[in-house]
């Protein structure tokens, strides 16, 4: 009998959490927005390290990253290292958002960030210290398109790469519990009628100060809001089920 060397199937979390668990630590997530990649880089795999956020943009400079000259109230110009220095200096996480913005003024500078600890140094502008990621440096870039949208360059520095199509379940356990199948629903959708995990956190925050669920759909989910009434107007607004979300995950 032949023997398939098909890749057994594994979802995307926990293609992530597997790679990550392992030492992997240059993770690329891409896809749809608002299904917690973010919120992943930024809590998840730590090992007791602080994280920092990067968001890219089209108008971003290397003071951003690396650090700028700021006047105290001293009026003395001193140098303030950047949230990619920092997170060289603590050992900690540098989630890169929205990568693909990243302008090409500071892509070289980034991948430099990003590199194996080995191929990676900074010298401080005021001290001439010689600046190297400390143990446990790790990278998490998020992004909404297809890695093809990233340089070359920045992408062989991105090994693993996982494409997350689902919320993630942390962020679904933190929505109401009659919410959720909803929301998994609507959130994995690639119509028009598709809604982001962010948009039924705040339809969930809206009902449970006002009890008005009509409105609230109206307000956070105005195109899906005849369904969302229909699937929950058996349960009173003023249900306990019907709680603000557990914890903050967006």
């Amino acid at each position: 009998m032949a023997t398939s060397t098909k890749a057994p199937a594994i979802a995307d979390w926990e293609m992530a959490n597997f790679a990550m668990e392992h030492g992997l630590d240059r993770v690329l997530l891409y896809g749809k927005p608002g299904t917690g990649k973010t919120y992943f880089g930024l809590n998840y795999h730590l090992h007791g390290q602080q994280s920092y956020r990067l968001i890219c943009t089209d108008e971003m400079t290397d003071g951003d990253m690396i650090g700028k000259y700021k006047q105290n109230d001293n009026g003395i110009w001193k140098f303030q290292e950047g949230v990619a220095i920092k997170a060289w200096r603590t050992g900690g996480r540098l989630v890169v958002d929205e990568i693909n913005r990243v302008n090409g003024d500071i892509e070289s500078r980034l991948m430099a960030i990003i590199d194996t600890v080995t191929s990676s140094s900074y010298e401080h502008p005021e001290t001439g210290e010689i600046i190297r990621p400390a143990a446990g440096f790790s990278v998490v870039a998020t992004m909404n398109g297809e890695p093809d949208d990233l340089s070359p360059a920045v992408l062989d520095r991105l090994v693993v790469r996982v494409e997350i199509e689902k919320p993630h379940p942390d962020a679904i356990l933190a929505l109401p519990e009659n919410l959720r199948d909803i929301a998994l629903e609507y959130s994995m959708r690639d119509d028009a009628d598709r809604y982001s995990l962010r948009s039924f956190f705040a339809f969930a925050q809206l009902l449970t100060a006002s009890n008005d669920l009509k409105s609230s759909a109206h307000i956070c989910l105005p195109r899906i809001a005849k369904s969302i009434i229909s699937s929950l107007s058996i349960v009173s607004a003023e249900s306990a089920d019907l709680v603000s979300p557990n914890k903050e995950v967006f």
